[in-house]
């Protein structure tokens, strides 16, 4: 992967076949599309906004172009900027201008959570929508698979769509900036990333937004609702802090790594882990336990 970043950045011409080739392939293999918005990062991280904009533009125009040449139809490249591309170059210029991770992550949960307020004011009934959704287009095709499926656990999984795309989203857009600046520190500044990560902390408005929503869904119930899917937004935020604090933790105590492969590995079998994480990382507001490691080595 450094190797692509490497040749990406060794013209502007590079870094604009790059983009094209990557985005030309994501159309039939989704995954190349993390490539696509690490390399836009990157240009704008290390060179300037105009020039990550122009890779944007170039991704987006040869995305559109060939999905509609394939299918006939805009929307999935459509789906596919909002995936990997606008979202991506907007945090890099905030990264950019201020240096903070924390505050790239912040505004990828700030973007999250405004659209799912406008998709509940569009949506009075959001899990009807997802039912209804699921009964027209995926359950038909199920049907004429042969694979069976419960019914009656479509309404307790469509309560859960919103928030698990709202998560999904918020952990794939900062995944995809992380590479881009590994790939940065690796070119430039060895090392830089590291530090960078390790001292990652969320601005404490996102700990008290964490803990009106907890209120707010003690007072509400246990339905699935705004508060519930707002809640998973935080929750993605603040595990990522969780991580930082791991990370720092194994440096400091000098452990072996193989308790970062335990963590990553708990948490691709037991989602619930983001949850044991995301808690440290609301705790970590107020105790700030990387400067209490740091203080127990002096």
């Amino acid at each position: 992967m450094l190797g692509i970043a490497n040749y990406a950045m060794k013209g502007q011409m590079q870094s604009i076949i790059a983009v094209v080739l990557f985005s030309a392939l994501s159309v039939f293999l989704a995954p190349f599309g993390i490539l696509v918005g690490a390399i836009i990062a990157l240009v704008t991280l290390r060179i300037s906004v105009t020039e990550g904009f122009k890779t944007l533009v170039w991704g987006v125009v040869s995305n559109i172009a060939l999905t509609v040449m394939i299918s006939g139809n805009y929307y999935p490249a459509i789906i596919a900027i909002i995936e990997y591309m606008l979202p991506i170059w907007l945090m890099s210029i905030v990264l950019r201008q201020t240096n903070s991770l924390a505050l790239s992550l912040q505004l990828a949960m700030v973007i999250t959570g405004i659209s799912v307020v406008l998709f509940h004011i569009a949506t009075p009934n959001p899990v009807d929508w997802w039912i209804s959704l699921f009964n027209q287009y995926i359950s038909p095709v199920l049907e004429a698979s042969q694979i069976p499926f419960d019914a009656t656990l479509l309404p307790e999984l469509a309560q859960m769509v919103t928030m698990l795309i709202s998560v999904f989203m918020i952990i794939l857009w900062f995944s995809i900036l992380i590479i881009a600046r590994w790939w940065q520190s690796e070119l430039y500044n060895p090392g830089q990333f590291k530090t960078d990560f390790y001292q990652m902390s969320l601005p404490k408005s996102t700990a008290y937004t964490a803990i009106i929503l907890a209120i707010l869904g003690l007072i509400s119930g246990t339905e699935a609702g705004l508060v519930y899917d707002l809640s998973g937004i935080i929750i993605a935020g603040l595990m990522f802090q969780g991580i930082a604090i791991a990370h720092h933790t194994v440096s400091t105590k000098k452990l072996k790594k193989a308790w970062l492969v335990g963590l990553y590995i708990l948490l691709f079998l037991f989602p619930q882990a983001m949850l044991v994480l995301a808690t440290i990382g609301l705790v970590d507001t107020w105790v700030d336990f990387r400067s209490r490691w740091e203080n127990e080595e002096l």
